[in-house]
């Protein structure tokens, strides 16, 4: 009888043993990972980017300093927007360096583009943003953009200072144009980091005049 007690006894530590382990599996099983939110940016294309830099720049201007841009694509005049940024289409690739000072060999590293410039001399003046596919290229595409923009035969003589920043989203935006006389870059800049979260200055190149 005692050995038919401590039998049943056994058998029941082992069942309640046994369930316990099976309840424990079922909870690791169903309780969700905590997983981060994607961050949920206030543009979701380059030219939506240039807009939201462009008003917030305009937003403190005086008269003078405003800004008053067309964009686009010089060679391809269907897609120019004479009031504000535009997508960049390109005709050929040749137009991305032409336009942009962009290399045509790292055209496929971007699939997004927008571009602002002064519509009476690029040199006072010229902005565009770029998305890159993969974010590994965004830091080493800065410097190969300055080495590219640097070596440029400009007509009417150099601008002055260059400054590319690094915005969220895997974006490059790239400014060029005047910094004495009345020039914007230095003040359309602080404006950048002032309107977009983030953006983090990787590139300022004085040019030789």
């Amino acid at each position: 009888m005692k050995k038919l007690l401590a039998l049943t006894l056994a058998f029941l530590m082992l069942f309640a043993l046994v369930a316990c382990n099976n309840s424990e599996q079922g909870e690791d099983e169903t309780t969700p990972t905590p997983t981060e939110a994607p961050v949920e940016l206030a543009y979701k294309s380059a030219v939506e980017l240039l807009e939201q830099i462009k008003n917030g720049y305009n937003a403190t201007a005086t008269e003078e300093t405003m800004l008053y841009v067309c964009g686009g694509n010089m060679n391809n005049f269907e897609t120019t927007n004479p009031e504000g940024p535009a997508k960049f289409v390109a005709l050929e690739d040749a137009d991305y360096d032409a336009n942009l000072g962009y290399p045509v060999a790292d055209v496929a590293k971007q699939d997004d583009a927008a571009s602002m410039y002064n519509m009476m001399n690029t040199n006072v003046f010229n902005c565009y943003a770029v998305h890159f596919v993969n974010s590994a290229d965004v830091d080493a595409m800065a410097n190969t953009l300055k080495d590219n923009i640097n070596a440029r035969q400009w007509v009417c003589g150099a601008p002055e200072k260059l400054v590319i920043v690094k915005v969220p989203g895997d974006y490059l935006v790239v400014v060029w144009g005047a910094v004495e006389f009345g020039g914007i870059v230095d003040p359309f800049v602080a404006s950048i980091a002032n309107t977009i979260e983030g953006a983090t200055t990787l590139v300022e190149h004085s040019f030789a005049q």
